[in-house]
């Protein structure tokens, strides 16, 4: 009896956590036992047989991308049902990976499982019609009978009942015979073999119930997230699993599910050094090699010898138990404003190739405003304090970011993130919480007229009506071309385009797709080249533009206009070309932040002088800095009773207002901001301004 309380106290807490801990930590409890399960899979593999996978976030994309489409195209199959299909279907592809594998030993089964994930990834980018590509899946509610299990308990609830499954029989496997073969090969492959065990056969099998295990993980990852996008699934995400099945112990059970609450729960706490997560993770892995070989379950074994056994349950248990409470820990969300200070925040791009733009935009654009509000005596005697995590442009990373600064932080409303991948993604999140998203740096169409939702730059069908409209009606020109990026980003540009050459009786000559992260375009270059275009548009991010202007340098195409979009239209970018940008055209939403003598471009200089010193204006801060000038205009109109409904309301009363940096901005019910922007050309490494403001109305 005594021995079965640690067991006892643990189930009363996984059904009341719902009820104690507010809605994002159920959220994140929901995941600790969706990547459990992935440990316990990726242990039968590796703690069991020996067999070290890489590889096991491309089998967590198959179960979720099968269960995902499951739910779309099957919408009253219950989720059963779909978890058993995904993992099935998981399994299979398991199966017919693990034969040829069994020739591999070592570093070379590791390569090969590396080369699987990034296999599984591509598929999933190519597969478009069927997986959306970059542009991410959004996942309908699982359901299981008449009930939709649409709330972060019923989820949760689904989840803990699979996970209670799983590691029943994940415990129970080693009293079979496959599992009694598996510690055969694991303690002595040729001893095994001479005792007559089939070690080809269970080490097959051993990849099949790896997988299967795997994929109703995905199953129940797609559920939870909601959001499923290729970048999620990236060999990083791999090193995540193999790290958990280390630090919790090889072979052991509850260590797989303490591994994986160590490893989420520090996924979590870094989600604002994305860029460190590396060295964190392995200063834990050399850690453990050294001082606990076994992981942290062997290591409390040991400390816990006298009653091996019992004391080993509880201190799974109390260790369960404790990382539960403190997560636990903050009371409940806040709305964000108290009698002293209005909370921000947003997911954003601080590594990865948008990095400097999302840095720069928060860190030295809103945070500068912000210090000089603050200075000032802040909004109605409230100061302004931000809060940021980074998604590296990965939307399933933003959803998840984003949820944890409402849930967790309790922040009022978000301000200026960046990308409309991950704005995107978490549009629906924001509009059901009734979270204003304020002045995002994207300009997807998408955003119009949502009642929450205030744009952060011209809109990007705005920008191409401009653009062509100033291309083909003013400057005469007939043939187009597009060389744009494979997602929301690039398609809303190029759909922009074709509809807007059309008013003139024009088309595109040629398009050419660009997958996102990828950065060699000769390919696309010279099909780009045959028609012979007299403009070809750049909808490309930084590194994937960069290369497209040398790689047009090279083959000596000068019978064209490169002209940059959205974005891309900056300086600092556009100058990682070098010298192959000069003459690049394009559409600036910002006036020149070094050079302009506009009263708001002044103060916004003397600000970073005073705050920033060694930061060099640019556009991309300037317009956080105007993000964050339009914010506190919306806050001081809405008065001391600061609310969301509130500040909306204030936001669409702003007529003809003058920030200093902008021409003045009327905020009608399609909640836009900006609907101008003027024509420049890069000349010695700066833009020269070709025209006054351009509007479309």
């Amino acid at each position: 009896m005594r021995a079965r309380w640690p067991l006892a106290a643990l189930a009363v807490l996984l059904a009341a956590w719902p009820w104690l801990a507010p809605r994002y930590f159920v959220f994140l409890a929901s995941l600790i036992l969706v990547n459990a399960i992935v440990a316990l899979g990726l242990n039968i593999l590796s703690g069991y047989t020996n067999q070290l996978s890489f590889g096991h976030a491309g089998f967590l994309a198959i179960g979720a991308y099968t269960a995902a489409l499951l739910a779309l195209h099957v919408p009253g199959l219950p989720v059963p049902a779909s978890l058993a299909l995904a993992g099935l279907v998981t399994a299979a592809v398991g199966l017919a990976f693990g034969v040829p594998c069994l020739r591999l030993h070592g570093l070379y089964l590791t390569m090969a499982t590396l080369a699987f994930g990034v296999v599984i990834t591509e598929a999933i980018l190519n597969l478009d019609g069927l997986t959306r590509g970059a542009d991410g899946l959004r996942v309908p509610a699982a359901h299981l009978g008449p009930w939709a299990l649409a709330s972060d308990a019923s989820r949760y609830y689904l989840v803990v009942s699979v996970a209670i499954l799983m590691t029943a029989a994940a415990v129970n496997l080693t009293r079979t015979r496959t599992g009694r073969a598996f510690l055969a090969i694991r303690e002595s492959e040729i001893a095994a073999e001479a005792s007559g065990v089939p070690v080809a056969r269970y080490k097959t099998i051993a990849f099949g119930l790896s997988a299967f295990y795997t994929g109703v993980a995905g199953g129940l990852f797609a559920f939870v997230v909601g959001f499923l996008s290729p970048d999620a699934f990236d060999v990083f995400l791999s090193v995540d699993f193999v790290v958990m099945i280390i630090v919790g112990g090889l072979g052991s059970v509850p260590g797989s599910i303490v591994g994986a609450a160590v490893v989420t729960l520090l996924n979590d706490s870094l989600a604002g050094f994305q860029s460190y997560r590396p060295l964190v993770f392995g200063a834990i892995l050399i850690t453990c090699m050294l001082f606990m070989p076994g992981g942290v379950t062997r290591a409390l074994a040991l400390v816990t010898a006298p009653s091996r056994r019992t004391s080993m349950r509880s201190s799974i248990v109390a260790v369960l138990a404790v990382v539960m409470l403190l997560a636990a820990a903050p009371v409940a969300a806040q709305q964000g404003v108290t009698d002293t200070e209005i909370v921000l925040g947003c997911s954003n791009s601080f590594s990865g190739q948008l990095a400097f733009t999302g840095e720069q935009a928060t860190k030295f654009g809103v945070d500068l405003y912000f210090k000089a509000l603050n200075e000032s005596g802040g909004v109605h005697g409230r100061k302004v304090r931000t809060i940021y995590y980074d998604d590296g442009y990965r939307p399933q990373d933003a959803v998840a970011n984003t949820r944890k600064l409402v849930e967790q932080d309790g922040i009022f409303a978000v301000i200026a993130p960046q990308g409309t991948p991950p704005v995107v993604a978490t549009l629906e999140y924001l509009d059901t919480n009734k979270v204003p998203l304020l002045f995002p740096f994207q300009g997807s169409p998408i955003v119009r007229g949502r009642k929450y939702v205030f744009s952060g730059m011209t809109l990007y069908d705005r920008q191409s009506r401009m653009m062509i409209d100033y291309l083909a009606g003013q400057r005469k020109y007939k043939t187009f071309a597009a060389l744009y990026q494979d997602d929301e980003y690039g398609k809303a540009f190029l759909l922009a385009f074709e509809k807007d050459l059309d008013r003139h009786k024009l088309k595109l000559v040629a398009s050419e797709p660009v997958k996102r992260g990828v950065n060699d375009v000769s390919a696309q270059i010279a099909k780009l080249q045959a028609p012979k275009p007299q403009v070809t548009f750049l909808v490309l991010t930084p590194s994937a533009g960069a290369q497209a202007l040398k790689e047009r340098q090279k083959i000596g195409w000068t019978d064209t206009v490169m002209v940059s979009s959205g974005p891309l239209t900056d300086e600092r970018y556009l100058g990682l070309a070098g010298d192959a940008a000069e003459g690049v055209e394009g559409l600036s939403l910002w006036p020149d932040p070094v050079t302009s003598e506009l009263r708001g471009v002044k103060a916004y200089r003397e600000a970073m002088q005073k705050h920033f010193a060694k930061n060099e204006p640019n556009r991309y801060s300037l317009s956080g800095y105007f993000a964050a000038m339009l914010f506190t205009e919306g806050a001081r109109r809405t008065g001391r009773a600061l609310t969301r409904e509130g500040l909306v309301g204030a936001l669409e009363t702003i007529k003809g207002w003058d920030s200093g940096i902008l021409p003045p901005i009327t905020i009608g019910a399609d909640h836009e901001t900006q609907r101008q922007g003027f024509w420049v050309q890069v000349e010695k490494g700066r833009f020269k301004q070709l025209t006054d403001w351009l509007k479309a109305d």
